[in-house]
């Protein structure tokens, strides 16, 4: 099969190669690729800041294709798949979150199985989820970790029943996060320095600014950080009010904090580690509804992922990357 391969690390970019399948266990599931989304996790672990797979890997976490081989009432059916696998016995496996299993979770695409850069590619028979009928690969792939981290964000924010809400990011999860509170009835300010992001945001309705300091904190409680930056965190920490809450989506490194600020103003972080099957499901119901928008998807063929990737690397994506698979072609975002 043809197969971008990550082959070193750091890596400035991946390789084009034709590669057989890995083994597929007995219950293994085949799916044959039509589209996989490209996510700041995969720029993250090219350039050796994150998850360090076995390599050589292919990764792709966002994979959504056909099943070519598996149980007979899935074959020939669309799906994506929950992308978390546990150890099944630990208590977070036991409670169906496998995300925080103790053992470390396999992830398909960033740790252990192979991912969606890729011809085909195989499931376990817990990760499949069919994908609901109209919505096109294109869409889903969108929706595959970005949409169930962003419900999952968007469900724990709306637990607190802010005023308002303020999104750190306009990136595909601060997007869709926004888009889910909003069909909520929350109001949403999304805070995003990038001006093509922010363009997108605002033709779309949004309430946007340029730093969270222009924002007014008095009647809002919860900050949903999806930016991933240093600078974002530590500008919520000082801007949110007396018993504010903040989640943070986005991974980032901070040098230096001074909790005094924390315990003064008696204020919660929550991490929220992407999202459910749960979560997948309902955001692909949602999607499927029509209910919330999806960010604008642009496409590059598997051929010219290392286009994709640059093109993410220098922010000229405004919403969603995705790679086309097996000459797939996009009629519908």
């Amino acid at each position: 099969m043809k197969a971008a391969l990550l082959t070193r690390l750091p890596s400035p970019s991946l390789e084009i190669q034709t590669v057989p399948l890995p083994d597929i266990p007995p219950d293994g599931i085949e799916v044959t690729v039509e589209a996989c989304g490209v996510c700041g996790t995969d720029l993250h672990i090219l350039n050796g800041a994150s998850y360090r797979p076995v390599l050589p890997f292919v990764m792709g976490h966002e994979p959504v294709g056909v099943v070519s081989k598996g149980p007979r009432e899935l074959m020939g059916r669309r799906v994506v798949p929950s992308i978390f696998v546990g150890c099944g016995r630990c208590d977070p496996c036991r409670a169906g979150d496998e995300r925080l299993c103790a053992q470390g979770p396999l992830v398909t695409g960033v740790l252990g199985p192979w991912g969606g850069f890729a011809e085909k590619m195989w499931l376990y028979p817990s990760q499949p989820v069919v994908v609901p009928e109209g919505l096109s690969p294109w869409v889903a792939a969108a929706l595959v970790d970005a949409g169930a981290t962003a419900h999952n964000a968007a469900t724990l924010a709306l637990h607190r029943q802010p005023r308002r809400v303020v999104v750190l990011g306009g990136g595909p999860v601060g997007f869709l996060t926004a888009s889910i509170l909003r069909s909520q009835g929350s109001e949403v300010v999304v805070v995003e320095p990038n001006i093509l992001r922010r363009d997108l945001l605002i033709s779309r309705g949004y309430d946007t600014l340029i730093r969270l300091d222009q924002a007014d904190p008095t009647p809002s409680s919860v900050v949903v950080d999806c930016s991933g930056v240093p600078e974002a965190f530590l500008a919520a920490l000082n801007w949110l009010p007396t018993h504010g809450c903040c989640l943070i989506v986005g991974y980032s490194e901070v040098p230096r904090v001074d909790f005094a600020i924390v315990s003064r103003k008696e204020l919660i972080f929550k991490g929220v580690r992407s999202g459910r099957r749960d979560d997948l499901i309902a955001v692909l119901e949602l999607a499927q509804r029509r209910a919330i928008d999806v960010p604008p998807v642009t496409t590059w063929p598997l051929e010219h992922i290392n286009d994709a990737l640059s093109a993410l690397q220098s922010g000229q994506v405004a919403g969603k990357a995705v790679i086309t698979v097996n000459n797939a072609i996009r009629h519908e975002c």
